[in-house]
């Protein structure tokens, strides 16, 4: 059961086979995030096997821009789910060399969390800019 924050979007995976990925985008002042997670619990990650494709048809339905996105994957339990953060070289609007990293830092994925439910986070970098000093 993919995690009750994210809303189902009909994809195509990698052998063009029509699949079902949760999705949660969350635009932010300096950094977008897009959550995504698996339609049931897998063995293996299902978004790193289809990632390429999955992010060529997001970036299609979504408006993603590559240089201000964060790409965190939702894994396990939905109440505590594990977050595993994507990177990924990008050529254009085209994702290469992609890779996951489990979130470690108690602080980030308690930022994360509260992002994901939408609540903000002291300093989950979705501060406003100090305002300038008048002289």
């Amino acid at each position: 059961m993919p995690h009750p924050a994210v809303e189902p979007l009909s994809l195509t995976n990698r052998l063009g086979q029509p699949v079902v990925l949760g999705v949660k985008f969350m635009p932010g002042e300096h950094r977008d995030t897009l959550f995504v997670s698996a339609p049931r619990q897998q063995a293996s990650s299902f978004f790193g096997k289809n990632a390429e494709p999955f992010l060529m048809q997001l970036m299609e339905q979504l408006p993603l821009v590559p240089d201000r996105l964060s790409i965190i994957e939702l894994r396990g339990d939905p109440e505590h789910p594990e977050f595993w953060r994507w990177r990924a070289e990008w050529v254009g609007r085209s994702p290469m060399a992609l890779r996951a990293e489990p979130v470690a830092s108690n602080g980030s994925r308690s930022a994360l969390q509260s992002l994901l439910e939408g609540r903000r986070h002291e300093g989950s970098g979705q501060a406003r800019a100090p305002r300038r000093r008048q002289a």
